[in-house]
């Protein structure tokens, strides 16, 4: 493998371990001494290994001015990295030893290549956004920030007493962020340098394109609608028209000589203000308000490279207010505040006791938020976080709420760890174990159960629901002879003759009935059944209601209208309302009344909505309202000619349903009792008999008291079975076994729904050493995993970049990648991975990453334990860390890492000092590392103490 392929691989098998003691006066002569004895076997020659040729440091002089490669082998053998597996370890004492005599060579080296600050960096999104924020006191963010991840909901940041409290209201708001002012235009999310951060210098561009972008910017925020007095806290000493309008020379002075050193981060000579002073007064000299004027000046401001560029000169007259910028760019993501700017003006930041109270106060301000919101997050690579999308098949529950997936509460666990390890001061040792967590319902549930409802009991459930029924067919019982009783009270109320509720003889009266009715004959009208024909397609009421769709004053039932034909309707009965379908159409019913003489009739209508009615081909009546169906709506007076009427009645609709109401002022005889009448009794034949005899039958006078009785009674029967059967009802139903169950899985999903959008984080001990911290969280654990299944090199990977900051180099492109569906089903991922470790190009880097990626098989790709894998192996999360520390699981594993805390330490310093900086870290800063690490050593790596020193 080649050196430039992997650092770890710095050597090749080295021999023999120099085991004399390292002569620590004379480092370079002891490195030498060991190179030469253990390494130049296999690093010289035409083909050294790792394209590392150590005989060209033969020399001090040589040795001196190969800073980069001495630093490599002081990471490589402080780790154990080397000597590799096959070779004869290095004993810690003669490790720290070797380590001790290359790091005072790299003391020693020449490192004027190495400068502590970047020269020139341009303001990323984040930064952009706060400072534009602050210099106006803007109630609300430029952008929305997708990028902040967690939302302090309790301000206890601000806690008096240090501590946070045992409960906060958090959430993540990254899915959803609140909008930015509107109307501006945004530049891109910065992305992040590999194994850095969004601040990098390098990495922060500005191309033709994103320098039109802010231009563009500075001036839509000005513009914004949201952009003014109820908005800006500066509104009234930046942009308000002043006062006295004779004044305005002196308030633009006053206002933009403040303003400026804010923007610019710098002091600003008497010309500079001066050419913006004229840029104001050339607005206003050309008719634009003082307040827009300002708006333009304060736009090129924020469009000018001294606003959007952070510039590190080294010049004397600029150092304070680099170091003012630095710091707070570094703890508030944003510009120095007055007080900042006013002690950088002073000089007093180069005072040890000045500088470090400052540090206190900014660390104190409530916009500390702002270095909580953005180093953990992107040290720990959370924004990974929610692009995760687990298979559901294997996990539901992880996103069984679309909105509010599973990662808006994982990722704000290892993020309050982070804030509480701030605010409380803690060695940042507890990132690694710490006795407490931040919890929310879901994730209590989440590490704890089993994630499925509790199971019903079939055997109590089988009991209670015969008790159930029981308790049902008791009360049923009576139910069966009420019905009968009902059905003989049906039949009485027919005929309670017959049914032998009375003992009448009707005959008499229906002769005198009979009688009466022959003499009214000839003055009767009869009336013929319905045609109907609809219904008829409008678009509108009104224009349903308008248009002719047939010809109404002349109608032929024979005629068709394209597939609409008349139809008779025989259902239709005189006196009831009857309902049509449809909507925004109309339908038309057709009849024909034969009187015996020319005479009145008066007729009772209701329609919804609108209608029209013809009389013999002439309308007579028409409404275009809207309105609900009922009887007697409107009351219409007919004048019958002797013979053959016709009635055509239209009917048109709005939205929904629709029908129609039609009565004469008696309703007429049915059509057979009518051809009855007119024959001589004599002549009837035995149906014409009937059917008079049965039409009698229900309208006999002499039948009205017995069945006003007997329709009581039936009333009194319905009500009596309506109450049994309401009991019945309101009885506890029994409930079928698989209902007991998909209730309970309704209600478990329900309850997780709900756990998912908690937003209640409470501190819980750690219980179970398996989780807490930054490793063993769901967070990490599901971040580094597929949709199917866990990737342990992805997590040792994050395990080398994050907790050791020793990133491997990306695998070779000859390397295909592991064939996850090869081999047997019943091999475990450990056991495939053995396979692709026998490439030797793969081998070195594997050695390191596997053992930290097993370790972590245990937890499944949602970061939940498993003791065993899908196809029923079991998990084993051996392995060896650091060739020393042996471990059988992964509590182990974490005891390992604690004592590794030192290394922990320095990796968290070099984390922090390449995000202060904004650059990668070359070897000079490795000496500044031990110079933070041996400062705060002594406290055991306390938080706000190493953020000072860095």
């Amino acid at each position: 493998m080649k050196w430039k392929v992997n650092r770890w691989c710095l050597f090749s098998p080295i021999a023999v371990l120099l085991v004399s003691q390292l002569a620590m006066a004379n480092p370079v002569k002891s490195v030498q001494s060991l190179i030469r004895e253990r390494c130049i076997s296999c690093h010289s020659a035409a083909d050294p290994s790792g394209d590392v040729n150590l005989q060209l440091m033969r020399s001090g002089r040589q040795m001196r001015a190969s800073a980069d490669l001495i630093d490599r082998m002081i990471n490589a053998i402080s780790d154990s990295t080397m000597p590799p597996e096959d070779a004869e370890s290095l004993d810690d004492d003669t490790r720290q030893r070797f380590v001790a005599a290359l790091k005072e060579v790299l003391r020693q080296a020449d490192l004027d290549g190495n400068p502590t600050r970047s020269g020139v960096a341009r303001l990323n999104r984040f930064q952009y956004n706060n400072t534009v924020k602050d210099l106006f006191q803007l109630n609300r963010e430029v952008f929305a920030l997708p990028e902040k991840l967690m939302t302090r909901l309790s301000p206890y940041l601000q806690s008096d007493d240090g501590k946070v409290p045992e409960a906060v209201q958090v959430a993540s708001l990254s899915l959803t962020p609140a909008p930015g002012l509107q109307g501006i235009n945004p530049f891109p999310k910065d992305s992040r340098a590999e194994h850095g951060f969004d601040n990098q210098a390098d990495k922060l561009t500005l191309s033709p394109l994103l320098l039109d972008a802010f231009l563009r910017l500075s001036l839509s925020i000005v513009n914004s609608p949201e952009f003014n007095e109820q908005t800006v806290g500066v509104w009234a000493n930046l942009f308000a028209e002043p006062d006295n309008a004779e004044a305005i020379d002196e308030q633009l002075q006053l206002r933009l000589s403040h303003f400026l050193p804010r923007a610019f981060r710098a002091s600003v000579d008497q010309d500079t203000v001066s050419r913006y002073i004229a840029y104001a007064k050339s607005r206003i000299e050309v008719g634009e308000s003082f307040t827009q004027s300002m708006k333009l000046t304060v736009s090129a401001i924020l469009s000018s490279p001294r606003f959007f560029y952070r510039v590190v000169s080294g010049h004397a007259d600029d150092v304070q207010y680099e170091i003012a910028s630095n710091l707070s760019y570094t703890l508030w993501g944003s510009c120095p505040d007055d007080e900042l700017l006013a002690l950088a003006e002073a000089g007093s930041l180069s005072d040890t006791r000045v500088l470090n109270q400052t540090i206190s106060r900014m660390m104190a301000d409530p916009k500390i938020e702002r270095f909580l919101d953005s180093f953990p997050v992107q040290w720990m690579q959370l924004e990974n976080l929610l692009a995760v999308t687990p298979d559901p098949a294997v996990n539901r529950y992880f996103s069984i709420d679309s909105q509010n997936p599973a990662t808006l509460q994982m990722v704000i666990e290892p993020l309050l760890l982070f804030d509480t390890v701030f605010l409380e001061n803690r060695p940042v040792g507890e990132f690694l174990a710490p006795g407490f967590s931040y919890r929310s319902p879901f994730l209590e549930t989440w590490y704890k159960e089993n994630l499925q409802p509790k199971p019903v009991d079939e055997v109590a459930i089988n009991i209670e629901n015969a008790k159930r029924q029981s308790v049902i067919n008791e009360r049923q019982v009576v139910l069966p002879g009420m019905r009968k009783e009902l059905a003989d009270v049906d039949i009485a109320l027919k005929d309670p003759v017959s049914a032998k509720v009375v003992d009448f003889d009707l005959a008499a009266g229906q002769e005198k009935w009979e009688l009466a009715q022959s003499k009214l004959l000839e003055s009767k009208v009869e009336l013929s059944a319905w045609h109907r024909i609809g219904p008829f397609a409008g678009g509108t009421l009104e224009a349903a209601h308008s248009k002719a769709f047939i010809d109404e004053t002349a109608v032929d039932l024979k005629k068709a209208y394209g597939d609409q034909k008349w139809a008779v309707v025989e259902s239709y009965e005189d006196g009831k309302p009857h309902q049509l379908t449809g909507a925004r159409c109309a339908t038309y019913v057709y009849r024909t009344i034969n009187s015996s003489s020319a005479q009145s009739l008066e007729i009772s209508l209701g329609s919804d909505d609108g209608f029209k009615l013809w009389h013999n081909g002439v309308i007579v009546a028409e409404r275009l309202i809207v309105r609900g169906l009922a009887p007697d709506q409107e009351k219409i007076r007919l004048e019958l000619t002797k013979g053959v009427n016709t009635i055509l009645f239209k009917i048109s609709n709005g939205d929904a349903g629709y029908g129609f109401y039609f009565k004469s002022k008696e309703i007429p005889l049915p059509p057979a009792v009518l051809a009855a009448l007119a024959i001589n009794k004599a002549e009837r034949s035995k149906e014409q008999l009937e059917a008079l005899a049965n039409y009698y039958l229900t309208i006999a006078p002499e039948l009205v008291e017995v069945r006003r009785e007997l329709a009581k009674k039936k009333a009194e029967v319905i009500q009596a079975i309506q109450r049994t059967e309401e009991e019945v009802r309101r009885l506890p139903q029994p409930k079928p076994v698989e209902q007991h169950r998909a209730d309970a899985q309704r209600a478990f999903d329900d309850q997780i729904r709900g756990q998912l959008r908690s937003r209640e984080f409470r501190r819980v001990p750690v219980e179970d050493s398996r989780f807490g911290g930054i490793i063993t969280n769901a967070a990490m654990l599901s971040m580094t995993s597929g949709p199917k299944r866990t990737h342990p090199v992805a997590r040792g990977v994050w395990i080398t970049e994050v907790i050791f900051n020793d990133p491997p180099s990306p695998p070779p492109n000859d390397i295909p990648p592991l064939n996850e569906d090869a081999g047997p089903e019943n091999l475990t991922i450990r056991e495939k991975f053995a396979a692709h470790r026998e490439n030797p190009s793969c081998a070195g880097c594997h050695s390191k990453l596997d053992p930290l990626g097993f370790s972590l098989e245990n937890y499944d790709i949602t970061g939940r334990w498993r003791d065993n894998y899908d196809n029923g192996r079991e998990v084993d999360p051996a392995g060896t860390l650091m060739r020393k520390y042996e471990f059988q699981s992964v509590t182990d594993f974490k005891d390992a890492l604690v004592r590794e805390n030192e290394r922990f330490a320095r990796a968290f310093i070099s984390h922090l000092l390449r995000f202060v900086l904004a650059r990668e870290l070359g070897p000079a800063d490795s000496i500044v590392i031990d110079e933070i690490a041996d400062a705060t050593r002594g406290d055991a790596y306390r938080l706000k103490e190493v953020l000072a020193e860095v």
